[in-house]
């Protein structure tokens, strides 16, 4: 038919009437497409709808010829071309049409011209049948839109004049409460992770949006026929039902936005409670549409302090299974993309530690899921295993602000290997997750030590809520920040904290507990005043440590020779008596290992205990040497 109107330039009268020959000619032909549908008896619709989809394509050339005109701009398509369009989709009432010609408008005309007459197409869905698949129609809309923002700065800011989301948060509930009763849930949350991509693409900066998505899918969960919603407001509690909800032009943001400010959770009712809120299925439908939202937001807000805006996050979160909850918070914490200090207050804090609750929850009352989600598996990051911390160097590190269990690196394992069990497996990957919670000290402010110490405090009540076994993974940072923090601010309080963190590492990871003895050592000695009572504390709980829980001979050799080296360092801040005592306990020690060759070794280290500030203690040195040669 392109080839039957006239070319070249046209006037504006001209076009205005090829506009109204070419939507008559569609409006002629859709009547007739849709008529097929109903003159054939009832056992042939298959075959009709067949036949009818394969002239669909006929049928859609009378709208790709409109957007194909020269001349044709945002005013007159938004004035005489899409009022006619819709007005003939909408009263043909026919889902199959109103569906493909829908969708024909959302791709043949341009982008710009979405932008500027969203409010119009949106509307239109509200009036569309109950078989129309609402979430293909939104999905086609939107990814235009996202596409077109990501293309270039001008287009996004094009998209955020236009006010796309506000469009969209106003319109889009009406047409959700008309579909919700014959449509899955299923299909209307992923309308709602279409819109997401829009705004990830167009406002990378709102974050409050964000949250608004999924304050939306919660209450598209919650929202059941005949059920309520509430919503905190100061110290009122407002119930509203789903239909008043959906009603009014902001389409239930008022709610949303006096509860926001509240501080509450206006997708549970601004309370913990979680008695309205049905779990569900893992790895339901409607469980991997919600993983697949919030994993594209992980991906597009890599920074915890942006993902610490989202009010919405536990409610949101509440109505996954409980192994997938783990999975998440084990996602907020691993696909962080550089650690630094920004948390600033205790509320934001106690705030990450209850996003992250589902996975520091003590591991032997709950049964044992592997932390990685089939849709969130592409976020996974490399996780760093617990590394070694040599006490010669420790000291330097602790001044230096260096921590052996720092952000992670780059290079990391897989825990699937050849000959584990699936039970090894999932072992493994929670003792990752236990590893990402203890990093939380590295996004702590320490500008204030004072503050400083009360973090601190709080993660180590926290990390105990969580289970004597966890305590192993989470502890060994938060202790050496504790050390820093002793060293930088110079008080013996820190050291004391740090003490009793220790203390309850021994059982667990007695290896790391005596290094860390050795290390509280150091940092007391150069502390100083009352911190060098700590000096002769330490060591003495390291070679308890020794004698007690390391049983392994050559651990047992090389703990002993980085407590005499550590013994060494620090003899000038004991009393002689006490120093003369603690070199005996070292001696005694050493002759008490299993090989003579281990005791040999012992023997000759501990000959550098009697070299204290240049003086040579009469005939020890020797007398060591002479016992070691005896022992060969």
């Amino acid at each position: 038919m392109k080839d039957k109107l006239p070319d070249g330039e046209r006037s504006k009268e001209q076009l205005e009437r090829t506009i109204g020959f070419v939507l008559e000619n569609f409006t002629a032909m859709n009547r007739l497409w849709v008529r097929l549908q109903y003159d054939c008896p009832p056992e042939m619709n298959k075959l009709r709808t067949k036949q009818r989809r394969e002239l669909s394509l006929l049928v859609g050339s009378s709208i790709m010829t409109i957007s194909q005109l020269r001349g044709v701009d945002l005013s007159l398509y938004k004035t005489l071309i899409l009022p006619k369009l819709l007005d003939q989709i909408v009263s043909c009432k026919e889902s199959l049409a109103q569906e493909y010609l829908m969708e024909c408008i959302v791709q043949v005309f341009p982008d710009e011209h979405h932008i500027g007459t969203l409010e119009e197409l949106l509307k239109a869905l509200s009036k569309f049948e109950k078989g129309v698949d609402l979430r293909l129609v939104i999905a086609a809309l939107t990814d235009r839109l996202s596409r077109f923002a990501a293309n270039s700065p001008e287009n996004c800011e094009a998209v955020r004049n236009a006010r796309t989301f506000d469009v969209f948060a106003a319109c889009l509930p009406d047409v959700v409460k008309k579909f919700a009763p014959f449509i899955q849930r299923t299909e209307l949350l992923k309308a709602y992770a279409s819109l997401l991509r829009v705004v990830l693409a167009a406002y990378p900066d709102r974050m409050d949006f964000v949250d608004q998505i999924l304050y939306f899918c919660v209450t598209i969960l919650q929202a059941t026929e005949g059920s309520s919603i509430t919503t905190g407001e100061e110290d009122k509690v407002t119930t509203i039902t789903s239909e008043e909800f959906f009603e009014g032009d902001d389409g239930g943001m008022a709610e949303y936005a006096r509860a926001s400010t509240a501080g509450k959770d206006p997708g549970n009712g601004g309370n913990a409670s979680s008695e309205t809120v049905e779990e569900l299925a893992e790895c339901s439908a409607e469980e991997n549409v919600l993983v697949q939202v919030i994993s594209m937001v992980f991906e597009a807000h890599k920074d915890i302090s942006d993902r610490l805006k989202l009010h919405h996050f536990m409610a949101f979160i509440r109505v996954l299974s409980s192994p997938t909850r783990r999975k998440v918070a084990a996602m907020l914490l691993e696909s962080i993309s550089e650690y630094k200090q920004c948390i600033q207050d205790e509320a934001t804090l106690e705030k990450l530690f209850v996003y992250v609750d589902p996975l520091i929850s003590d591991r032997s009352i709950r049964k044992k899921q592997p932390l990685v989600h089939p849709l969130l598996e592409k976020l996974v990051e490399n996780s760093a295993f617990d590394r070694e911390s040599p006490t010669a160097s420790g000291q330097a590190r602790i001044r230096e602000g260096h921590d052996m269990e720092g952000p992670p690196s780059s290079a990391q394992p897989s825990f699937l290997s050849f000959g584990q069990t699936q039970e090894q497996t999932e072992e493994l990957e929670m003792d990752a997750g236990q590893q990402r919670v203890g990093r939380i000290v590295h996004l702590l402010d320490s500008s204030s030590p004072e503050r400083l110490f009360v973090f601190h405090r709080m993660c180590f009540d926290r990390f105990r809520e969580a289970g004597e076994k966890n305590l192993r993974l989470t502890l060994p940072p938060l202790v050496f920040a504790s050390l820093r923090l002793a060293f930088s601010w110079m008080s013996s309080k820190a050291l004391e904290q740090a003490l009793e963190m220790i203390n309850c590492l021994e059982e667990f990871n007695p290896k790391k507990a005596l290094r860390f003895y050795l290390e509280m050592t150091k940092t007391a000695k150069s502390i100083g005043g009352s911190a060098r009572a700590y000096v002769l504390h330490c060591i003495e709980r390291a070679l308890e440590v020794l004698e007690t829980r390391i049983v392994d001979s050559r651990e047992q050799l090389r703990s002993l020779t980085l407590i005499t080296s550590t013994t060494t360092a620090v003899g000038g801040s004991m009393a002689a008596v006490d120093y003369e005592n603690l070199c005996q306990s070292i001696v005694k020690a050493g002759s008490q290992l299993l090989t003579r060759r281990d005791q040999c070794t012992a023997l000759c280290d501990a000959t550098e205990l009697f070299w204290n500030d240049g003086e040579q203690h009469k005939f020890c040195p020797l007398r060591l040497q002479l016992r070691s040669i005896s022992l060969t």
